[in-house]
């Protein structure tokens, strides 16, 4: 058995350089069909798109462009997954206003990309302020209260979501994110949705302190997804420095821990997509990392 890997079609700074000519922004210059039928062109299977391109660049994603991405799919084979938006969202805001925004965001870009019929819908149930709030510098017990709070947001906002768009919620993968992940995973339990595990975010330390297979081991029976690049995280007299969402090799996961993972998804039949949350040349370079480390998991 082989795995499947893909690429997020609408990376930012891809977009970016697409759009931009001389310091001057050329929105007619982006064409997501032309972007996706690129990505493709490097023999991913999977595309992953992300809906909060949208918003960057409104009309970039309309119901003739999925019509389009529809075509292209026959045309290629390839499946489509959609990372929903998550810049400026949060879901579990405190505020109701801000939650009912991201509620009514995230349920508009779903019957969107229905159509795709996407293998997943990739979902960040916690933004920024939840970040924020669950690092403060408070005592562990009250900084864990107001995170279970959170949590409790984040829960409703996500049950408004399914019970409005009626998708399965096995198809709803909840991506680990600077936030304690145990809080997520008593919601992602009892709304019977599913994970996607983003390796990056648990190396950076943003998801919690466990290993890579010792993460996976514990959530393996609800990943159905996973975010597949490599990070940095060092601490100087208290400051943290971390970088995340950078090409395999090139940071701290190491030639044994990547390869007994992707040799652990193997033995166990992983079927879901490997999306590589990269550039097109990060994404090169860490298939050819792959293949120099673990080729046995590589078509040839």
């Amino acid at each position: 058995m082989f795995l499947r890997f893909g690429i997020t079609a609408l990376e930012f700074q891809a977009v970016a350089e697409k759009v931009v000519v001389n310091g001057v922004p050329d929105f007619s210059r982006l064409d997501v069909v032309d972007i996706a039928r690129d990505a493709a062109s490097d023999n991913y299977s999977v595309i992953e798109l992300t809906m909060d391109a949208n918003h960057i660049i409104p009309g970039s994603l309309t119901s003739e462009s999925i019509d389009r991405l529809i075509d292209l799919k026959e045309e290629i084979g390839h499946t489509y997954t959609v990372h929903l938006p998550f810049w400026s969202v949060e879901l579990a805001s405190f505020n109701r206003h801000v939650r009912m925004g991201g509620v009514a965001s995230t349920i508009e870009a779903i019957e969107l990309a229905k159509p795709l019929e996407p293998e997943t819908y990739v979902l960040h149930a916690t933004g920024d302020l939840a970040a924020d709030f669950s690092s403060l510098n408070y005592g562990a017990n009250l900084v864990r209260l107001i995170s279970t709070l959170l949590g409790g947001f984040a829960a409703a906002s996500l049950e408004d979501i399914l019970s409005k768009t009626e998708i399965n919620p096995h198809d709803l993968a909840i991506e680990n994110v600077e936030f304690p992940f145990d809080i997520m995973r008593d919601v992602i339990d009892d709304l019977d949705t599913s994970i996607c595990f983003d390796t990056a975010h648990l190396l950076s330390r943003m998801s919690g302190t466990e290993s890579v297979m010792d993460f996976y081991t514990t959530h393996r029976d609800r990943i159905i997804e996973i975010h597949l690049q490599d990070a940095t995280y060092k601490e100087y007299e208290g400051a943290i420095a971390r970088e995340d969402h950078i090409a395999l090799g090139r940071g701290i996961m190491g030639t044994e821990m990547l390869r007994e993972f992707l040799l652990e998804l193997v033995k166990d039949r992983f079927d879901g997509p490997i999306i590589f949350e990269l550039t097109r040349n990060e994404a090169i370079e860490s298939l050819a990392h792959i293949r120099k480390v673990v080729p046995e998991v590589l078509v040839a």
